[in-house]
């Protein structure tokens, strides 16, 4: 059986620069930039990911997602206002004009959002996949948003009322949905296996729980209050633990349903990365992050005073006691050099060394299979991910 291996070519420092120039550039133009930055780093991110040494190619561009994005806050304005005024009707004409009914059917708008961002997710999925192509085929995935939205709902539910119990199921059924609806060409994934090989991975989490539930019960029996000290810290450290069994899960589950992962007639993936290393990285990362912004936020800050001092905009005085107007602008200042900072710094040590490691174990066997695979029709997708940029829900990467 032949195996095609991932090399990862990208350099961490044109990505910080890359990362800085255009995150600059989206401040300066309040935002409007994010496109064009978006579009160049998974640009950067593709040409670095080469199965057999051949990389990745993403053909999306910065208008279709700004008009895109246009569309979907359009939209999403009307969609918030018709549900706030159903609300409004229903609570005037059932509830007496209860002030209280109408704080509540207005309340309740963010929930009306839930099942738009889960399908927004999906849409921008789509879209990505539709921009992305190797050895000069598209990717593809077939409509289906909403249905992916009502289910995510349903399952998410079930997960949160059985505490858990149904996390492995939901997490199964939810990447087949997705998996079963994608395509390389004329190809089609499939998803094979089934929820009950999940639920070995979750034992860890599932032990926590119960620990948790159980100190939670001693408490509630207890007097002393130095032993209930001690339960509060034990309950620190079991929910550390359990957030750790958490990000186990996902990262275990991944590397199985990833094995199971079928293209076309016989071409599978293998796929494994490190639970410790990836903790790691983000613990780590976000560490160096935090570091050197608050190392680098003051230097900058320093610099800019000492500027406007030596062309005499502001005297000794105002840099000790600055006035409301310099005090604002310093503010404002800080807090636009700590955005930018955050957003390159996280991306050179938490997102960068993470895809790296992921990439570098991703295999293909079988890669015969690709002989047969043809171009599939382009996908048009106008809303180009739109609603997952509007929304904030991680559309930008």
């Amino acid at each position: 059986m032949s195996t095609v291996k991932t090399d990862f070519g990208g350099d961490r420092g044109d990505l910080f620069a890359l990362m800085l120039r255009t995150s600059f550039l989206t401040v300066i133009t309040l935002g409007i930039y994010r496109f064009w930055r978006t579009t160049k780093l998974r640009r950067w991110y593709w040409s670095s990911i080469r199965p057999g040494g051949i990389p990745l190619e993403y053909t999306g561009t910065p208008q279709e997602k700004l008009m895109g994005f246009f569309v979907a806050v359009i939209v999403l304005a009307l969609y918030i206002s018709l549900f706030n005024l159903a609300g409004l009707f229903v609570a005037f004409n059932m509830a007496d004009n209860d002030i209280s009914y109408m704080t509540y059917a207005i309340g309740a708008a963010p929930l009306a959002l839930v099942p738009v961002i889960f399908a927004a997710r999906y849409r921008a999925r789509r879209y990505i996949l539709s921009r992305s192509t190797w050895l000069g085929i598209r990717f593809g995935m077939d409509p289906g948003a909403w249905g992916y939205a009502w289910r995510a709902c349903m399952y998410w539910l079930l997960a949160i009322v059985t505490l858990g119990l149904l996390w492995p199921l939901m997490t199964f059924q939810m990447e087949r949905y997705l998996t079963d609806r994608s395509y390389y060409g004329t190809a089609k994934f499939r998803q094979h296996g089934n929820p009950f090989m999940l639920y070995p991975l979750a034992i860890p989490f599932y032990v926590l729980g119960a620990a948790i539930v159980g100190v939670l019960v001693l408490i509630a029996g207890e007097t002393d209050e130095a032993t209930i000290g001690w339960y509060i810290i034990l309950i620190v450290v079991l929910s550390v633990l359990l957030v750790l069994s958490g990000f186990y899960f996902r990262i275990a589950s991944l590397r199985a349903m990833a094995g199971l992962k079928e293209l076309g007639d016989g071409m599978e993936f293998g796929i494994e990365p490190r639970t410790g290393k990836l903790l790691r990285i983000h613990i780590f990362g976000n560490l160096i992050s935090g570091f050197l912004i608050s190392f680098v936020s003051p230097v900058i800050l320093g610099l800019v005073v000492g500027f406007l001092y030596l062309i005499g905009r502001v005297d000794a005085g105002a840099i000790t006691n600055p006035p409301p107007n310099l005090a604002a602008f310093l503010g404002a200042l800080t807090w636009l050099t700590v955005f930018i900072l955050y957003g390159v710094f996280r991306q050179v040590f938490v997102t960068y060394p993470t895809v790296r490691h992921v990439a570098a174990t991703l295999e293909l066997e079988e890669p015969a299979v690709l002989q047969g695979i043809r171009q599939r029709d382009v996908d048009r997708n106008r809303e180009a991910g739109g609603f997952a940029e509007a929304l904030d829900v991680g559309a930008a990467f």
